[in-house]
């Protein structure tokens, strides 16, 4: 039986890996746009971005250099409300080899976005996951994948699919969190896709869109998410995650 994890996990998926420039001016960004002076920690570095001890643009360097360079590579970028790790590995087993499919996860434990019985701390929480819907489009802008796609509990897909092929469709199964190319939009209909009845859904500058059809961290299936409303909407069958990656 497959069990889920208290996390979210979303996967860009590309054609070719992500330049070094990407990964930086990636870094330099987020930094900018979040306002973080937290730790940078990728490959057993500790990255701190102080007034004192180095700039941000320095950080943002050293960072894509080791994410074009080394063959695992785990960021930890801190936000208002927790952590978010990008992270890839290029030897590992499991979610699709990265010599055949790059790809880049980001991972976000649940807690902090978590319903509070406290109001003014649930006002709080709302907040959160608008920033945290907004720092996905926000990456997905930059990076430009080919795909993304993601959900709460790890990164799964239907049994008989491989992430490869459901990143050649043009309208791929539908997830709780999703990049969708310019290609995909147009065959679904940008209006459809920009009007569907989602948590989240904006526009990036590729003419692709960034859309969470859920309200983090809640899940398809649960909670009376509109999940079904969205997939008839689209036109696209709702993903049957039932193999870990």
């Amino acid at each position: 039986m497959m069990r889920d994890y208290d996390w979210i996990q979303i996967a860009y998926i590309f054609d070719t890996e992500p330049s070094y420039d990407t990964y930086k001016s990636f870094f330099r960004e987020v930094e900018r746009y979040l306002k973080i002076s937290d730790e940078f920690n990728s490959i057993g570095l500790d990255l701190e971005c102080e007034e004192k001890k180095s700039s941000c643009g320095e950080i943002a360097e050293e960072a894509a250099q080791l994410a074009t360079e080394e063959p695992s590579f785990r960021v930890k970028i801190s936000t208002e409300w927790d952590n978010v790790t990008a992270s890839f590995d290029k030897d590992g087993l499991g979610f699709p080899k990265y010599e055949l499919t790059p790809y880049l996860t980001f991972t976000t434990w649940i807690y902090a976005l978590k319903d509070t019985d406290i109001k003014e701390h649930q006002e709080k929480v709302e907040e959160y996951r608008n920033n945290f819907a907004k720092i996905h489009q926000f990456a997905a802008n930059i990076f430009d994948p080919k795909w993304g796609f993601g959900r709460r509990g790890g990164l799964a897909i239907g049994d008989d699919e491989t992430v490869e092929e459901l990143a050649d469709r043009t309208r791929p199964p539908l997830h709780e969190y999703n990049v969708f190319r310019e290609e995909t939009v147009e065959a679904i209909g940008r209006e459809q896709v920009l009007s569907a009845p989602a948590y989240y859904v904006e526009e990036l500058d590729s003419g692709g869109v960034f859309m969470a059809v859920t309200e983090p961290p809640k899940q398809c299936g649960h909670e009376d998410q509109p999940c079904e409303e969205v997939a008839e909407q689209l036109g696209l069958s709702l993903a049957k995650t039932k193999r870990y990656h």
